[in-house]
């Protein structure tokens, strides 16, 4: 069992440490072992705006310019940090060869999808993706 103060402390945790998004025209199925899209399509990530819908449920929201996407066909999007928190108590997934050292992306979640576009200058593309501590 975890505690709801926990449970609340890790939604608060997640929804500041994730907060870039990026998509891709990669559409095969995710895996635990990913660190990337499989085809990312943007060179830079976009923010996302993050917000609490409960103690332990996060909504990241994201919307993508057709300008920058124009001609592709979107099947993926992923959620990451900005950079890994340089507190020390984060040591441990600094160093731990299953996560990426200081500074570099950190994948939270990678989802893929029926085909949109391709995708014209004039599109926004909107994302919500809304994840619950349990």
């Amino acid at each position: 069992m975890i505690t709801d103060i926990t449970k609340r402390k890790v939604a608060l945790f997640i929804k500041d440490m994730y907060t870039k998004a990026n998509i891709g025209n990669g559409g095969n199925a995710t895996s635990p072992n990913a660190t990337d899209l499989d085809v990312p399509i943007l060179t830079t990530k976009q923010t996302t705006t993050n917000t609490e819908s409960d103690d332990t449920t996060i909504d990241f929201a994201v919307s993508f310019s057709g300008s920058s996407l124009q001609g592709n066909t979107v099947r993926e999007i992923a959620f990451f940090s900005d950079t890994m928190p340089t507190d020390t108590n984060f040591d441990e997934l600094r160093t731990t060869t299953s996560y990426t050292p200081e500074g570099d992306d950190v994948m939270l979640a990678r989802i893929n999808f029926d085909a949109i576009g391709p995708v014209t200058s004039s599109d926004t593309l909107d994302f919500t993706f809304t994840m619950e501590v349990e």
